[in-house]
């Protein structure tokens, strides 16, 4: 019978591969296209967001090498294709001489918030976070502080993953076209959370203490997957249409 720690090493390894190799289709189109049209800054900053919750909730929860080594070179390579937005991004220079003809009123339509709506919403914000903390203080307690914030890291970063895929697929439907997307990457990520997913689940029984120590992780990657899957439909729904 093969044991369950092999079985386990052995889709860790493979996610950890598709996970070394997923950036790179996309880098390397934007690479020769020198443009990121196409692509949804959205996404890829909350994706790096999403990787700094995730690193520092798996060093905090001490998880498995490949829970901990996997974010950190997320997080180098999201710098990579946030550094090809900045490289690639077109400037525009301002047309001053159409901008003094333009009426006053029309230069101000745009008004920021005034600062006693900010200054009420900071106070909401502040006293919503007592009352979270407040409600769940006897669960930190139990817990430990240093578990507690591992956990609060690994639902916040399953939440901005989940949230990140939003952009872009509303930017592909608006534009009826995935022109500048890389499918190749959409596919390698889709096996690298399945089987991210089947090196946590195959590693030790599931336990009710175990799957609660990996559920945010879980939730995470097993929710993009259906996200990725409707990327990869729009690949298909919107193929042979350009910009």
């Amino acid at each position: 019978m093969v044991d369950a720690t092999v079985v386990s090493e052995f889709f860790g390894y493979v996610s950890l591969a598709c996970w070394v190799f997923v950036l790179v289709p996309q880098i390397r189109l934007n690479y020769q296209r020198k443009s990121c049209e196409g692509v949804s800054l959205a996404f890829y900053t909350l994706w790096a967001l999403g990787d700094l919750f995730n690193l520092a909730g798996a060093i905090l929860d001490n998880l498995l090498l490949t829970a901990i080594v996997l974010p950190a070179y997320y997080i180098l390579t999201d710098i990579v294709v946030l550094g090809q937005f900045y490289a690639y991004c077109p400037r525009c220079p301002i047309d001053e001489e159409h901008m003094e003809r333009q009426p006053l009123i029309a230069r101000t339509d745009k008004k920021s918030m005034p600062w006693p709506i900010k200054a009420v919403l900071a106070v909401v914000a502040v006293v919503f976070c007592i009352v979270v903390l407040g409600l769940y203080s006897e669960w930190i307690v139990q817990m430990g502080v240093r578990r507690a914030v591992a956990q609060l890291c690994g639902y916040s970063s399953a939440a901005v993953y989940l949230s990140a895929y939003v952009p872009q697929i509303l930017q592909n439907y608006r534009l009826k076209s995935t022109e500048g997307l890389s499918a190749l990457m959409f596919i390698v990520v889709t096996v690298a959370n399945i089987t991210y997913c089947l090196s946590i689940l195959t590693a030790q029984p599931p336990t009710h203490e175990y799957l609660s120590k990996y559920a945010s992780w879980l939730l995470g990657a097993s929710g993009t997957i259906l996200l990725e899957l409707i990327i990869l439909y729009q690949f298909y729904l919107y193929r042979g249409n350009s910009n």
